[in-house]
């Protein structure tokens, strides 16, 4: 399962702002998509309120939570807004709970169960408890951390790998140790900051994990987190999920206008030239067989397949090239607009449009 965090993690991300049609659009793309769950954004949030509202009226189909330190008082706030799910963080590692909170297990193990206590008076419908910094936390400190969740009412643990450190198979790792302490569902949050993040979520998952953090285009703090439309093509693609690619590659590039954002163009699902080919022998197999040198259709994420031909093309791509549009060439006639094809590319620095495709041999 997949939960979205575009509109809290994302929302953190330096110099990104949500106004209210980015938020509408979020949260409608998000459940089109088949994503069911979402965060709605922060305790405290000066607009948190309005994005409940907002997500109840145009995603009612998405179970919205609200994100809260590990604090009576946020949970307080999360309340008032008018939330009904709440996601708690609380730091994991030793040093994480010194620094940040001067406090030691033992402290912050009491603090666990008083926030938690506090959650079941205020009637929360689910919560759940993240642990900060989980990939860098001692094994036995998880471990009393689950079990201390589950003694006093979550409904899931939540590993977070806060710096992005882990690999794989430390991902793992942390997802069985986790399950095996307590009988909670386990979630993860991965941080991407050596690009290991959509890796990681997708190993969590096959490892047993219930549910992975995502955030469209991986907007978050620092490198961001696991990409939203990566994880779920990899999903549908590698696991045979139905997710609706096509609707998160249109929010994922309607947001990133909005936020006048410019996407690689070679990026997964979402960048430009997902399906547009110019070299030699891609262009010659996808000509024969898309499949070839293709993943999945071009349809699966709401995309088209551009075909080009310039400096980097062969004798059977102009060929073929020349078919489509009604014309034979072979021999030196071939060779001739080959050349020119080449040249022309060259010169202007990138594939030619028809008209000069078929103008080069002139």
């Amino acid at each position: 399962m997949l939960i979205d965090s575009t509109l809290r993690e994302g929302a953190q991300a330096y110099g990104v702002y949500f106004d209210a049609a980015d938020r509408e659009s979020i949260l409608q793309g998000v459940a089109a998509s088949g994503v069911t769950e979402a965060e709605a954004g922060w305790a405290g949030q000066d607009d948190l309120a309005a994005t409940l509202r907002l997500g109840a009226r145009v995603a009612p189909s998405l179970r919205l939570a609200v994100w809260c330190r590990c604090c009576t008082a946020d949970l307080d706030k999360a309340a008032e807004a008018g939330a009904r799910r709440v996601h708690i963080g609380v730091p994991s590692s030793d040093a994480h709970m010194r620094l940040r909170l001067g406090m030691g297990r033992d402290e912050v193990l009491q603090r666990v169960t008083t926030v938690l206590e506090h959650a079941a008076h205020l009637g929360f419908l689910h919560v759940t408890l993240g642990l900060e910094d989980a990939g860098r936390a001692a094994p036995d400190l998880l471990e009393a951390l689950a079990r201390t969740a589950a003694r006093a009412g979550a409904h899931r643990l939540r590993c977070s790998d806060t710096v992005g450190l882990l690999t794989p198979d430390g991902m793992v790792r942390l997802v069985l140790l986790a399950r095996r302490a307590s009988a909670l569902p386990v979630a993860v949050h991965c941080h991407n900051d050596l690009g290991l993040a959509t890796a990681n979520a997708l190993a969590a998952l096959d490892a047993g994990a219930a549910g992975a953090d995502v955030s469209l285009l991986g907007l978050g703090e620092r490198a961001g987190i696991t990409r939203a439309e990566e994880l779920a093509a990899a999903l549908v693609v590698l696991r045979g999920e139905s997710y609706r690619l096509d609707m998160l590659r249109g929010v994922c590039r309607r947001l990133a206008a909005s936020l006048e954002m410019r996407l690689p163009p070679h990026w997964a699902v979402a960048g430009e030239n997902l399906f547009a080919v110019e070299s030699g022998v891609h262009l010659h197999g996808v000509q024969r067989d898309p499949a070839l040198f293709e993943p999945f259709p071009p349809a699966l994420v709401g995309a088209e397949r551009r075909l080009g031909v310039g400096g980097k093309c062969g004798s059977a791509g102009v060929a073929a090239m020349a078919h489509s549009h009604g014309l034979t060439l072979q021999g030196d006639a071939l060779r001739r607009h080959v050349r020119a094809v080449r040249d022309k590319a060259c010169a202007l620095g990138r594939p030619l449009t028809d008209a000069e495709f078929l103008c080069a041999g002139r």
